[in-house]
């Protein structure tokens, strides 16, 4: 009886989901009827409260800078410094605040406002933000690296709030963390036992404490002093670590190099590249990788049939068609990772992703 139950129960479920388009060409658009403020991104679900919270970086409306006729191509940083050619009025700047958004099926978005605000930080220039929740704080935790001293910070910086709608006020600032990787992009994982890693540019795996605010002590490298960008995950027994190259808010976006180990400290096996086209590299082009676009986070979504869809989102940098070409009015481009067996399949462009919720 109880098996037939459960059965039952299984088929409502498949019996109500719905497919859900996520538009790779056109923005979200929210309870305001506005679209979706971009920027680097974290995915977060909380059970709490039975939602998905989505954090945006935003850096303001400044406009896009195409790299690809610089000398050193679409991937570099031929902004930073500024000039009259290559102006850059908002990445390497100090105006950075963090918006969020919920949403229960990935369809109907609500704008959360600004969570974290330029009074809650130290002046500096901020970058990827990344929300988990401590159980052993009962807070939710902001990290985000926060250049505050002249341009750089030894560590990362991190804001609590008793919510995951912030308000989210000043923990620390400089949380320092061994291994042989640079401050930099980076990704927080939680595994299903509760225990944090740390994965950053380099790359390094740091363990996370029990309140997950600093390390352990143990942590693993991967000789990959070209990657950044990470996103870790778990899938069955297997933990997976995605990165590409340099990609300065490029236009064109990276590639996506997968490395995968039955432990999350590893070691790791290189796998291969799964987000490059076959064609020629060329540094001057925009089109060398399938997406268009620069990973910022995977996120596992249960499909209604008890199975789990990995979502990867990314940054189509320099993307927006509105006047003046807003920095955060980019695209974004989703994707569901494909496998076969433990190996992730090419990736391959598409106008639009389905997932089913």
């Amino acid at each position: 009886a109880a098996l037939t139950s459960a059965v039952f129960l299984l088929l409502a479920r498949i019996a109500l989901s719905k497919p859900v388009v996520l538009s790779n060409t056109e923005l979200p658009v929210d309870n305001l009827g506005n679209a979706l403020l971009t920027g680097e991104a974290s995915l977060m679900y909380a059970p709490a409260y039975s939602r998905y919270f989505l954090y945006m970086n935003n850096w303001g409306g400044c406009p896009g800078v195409d790299c690809c006729s610089s000398p050193t191509g679409c991937a570099s940083c031929c902004f930073s410094p500024p000039s009259e050619q290559y102006p850059d009025a908002c990445v390497y700047t100090a105006n950075h605040t963090v918006v969020a958004y919920s949403t229960t099926d990935f369809s109907a978005w609500t704008f959360e406002g600004v969570v974290l605000a330029l009074a809650d930080r130290l002046a500096g220039i901020e970058f990827r933000p990344q929300v988990v929740y401590s159980p052993a704080l009962r807070l939710y935790l902001m990290w985000y690296e926060d250049r505050w001293s002249h341009g750089k910070n030894p560590g990362y910086a991190i804001n609590t709030a008793p919510t995951p709608m912030g308000p989210f006020k000043p923990y620390a600032s400089s949380v320092k963390l061994p291994g042989a990787g640079r401050i930099g992009d980076y990704d927080i994982f939680i595994d299903d036992d509760g225990q944090g890693y740390h994965v950053r540019t380099g790359l390094s795996i740091v363990q996370l404490n029990a309140s997950l605010t600093g390390p352990t002590g143990k942590f693993t490298d991967i000789s990959a002093p070209n990657v950044e960008g990470p996103a870790m995950f778990k899938r069955g027994g297997i933990y997976y670590i995605l990165a590409g190259k340099g990609c300065c808010a490029c236009i064109g976006g990276s590639n996506i190099e997968v490395y995968y180990a039955v432990d999350p400290l590893g070691p790791y096996t290189y796998q291969g590249d799964v987000g490059s086209n076959p064609t020629p590299f060329d540094p001057h082009s925009a089109h060398n990788y399938v997406t268009h676009a620069q990973q910022t986070k995977v996120i596992p979504v249960p499909a209604p049939d008890s199975s789990v869809q990995y979502l990867w989102v990314g940054n189509q940098w320099v993307t927006s068609r509105l006047p003046g070409r807003p920095r955060n009015n980019d695209l974004l481009y989703w994707s569901v990772i494909q496998f076969e067996g433990d190996q992730i399949q090419r990736f391959e462009y598409a106008n639009s992703t389905v997932i089913q919720v």
